[in-house]
């Protein structure tokens, strides 16, 4: 572990190769795969979509920064971070939804 760090420290495109390395694309027919077969967060997916311009020159530009990671990477980061944050507000809204804790309360009450 130590000697890992050494090395990121020394040269920080071996983070970036350690965690490519980790990613797997998703083989021909996988949507055939049991569930639990394959771990859908280390997988990359090909997919062509519309973004807009703008968006696509500020990505761009933070990647040229140094030691940045490449723009494809920051924009999966950043929609990894509203789906993290997301779920957690579903969370927070069921908390905050009296008509559910009615149930809730009524559903307990019954037990």
């Amino acid at each position: 572990m130590l000697k890992t760090i050494e090395k990121t420290k020394a040269n920080p495109l071996s983070e970036i190769d350690a965690e490519m390395s980790r990613m797997k694309r998703l083989p021909r027919g996988s949507f055939k795969a049991k569930p639990g077969a394959t771990n859908l967060k280390n997988c990359k997916v090909k997919v062509t979509m519309y973004i807009d311009a703008d968006v696509l020159e500020y990505f761009k530009l933070r990647a040229e920064q140094p030691n940045a990671a490449p723009y494809q990477t920051q924009i999966n980061n950043e929609l990894r971070k509203v789906m993290e944050n997301s779920s957690a507000d579903v969370k927070d809204s069921l908390l905050n939804n009296k008509r559910f804790l009615k149930a809730l309360k009524k559903k307990l009450e019954t037990i």
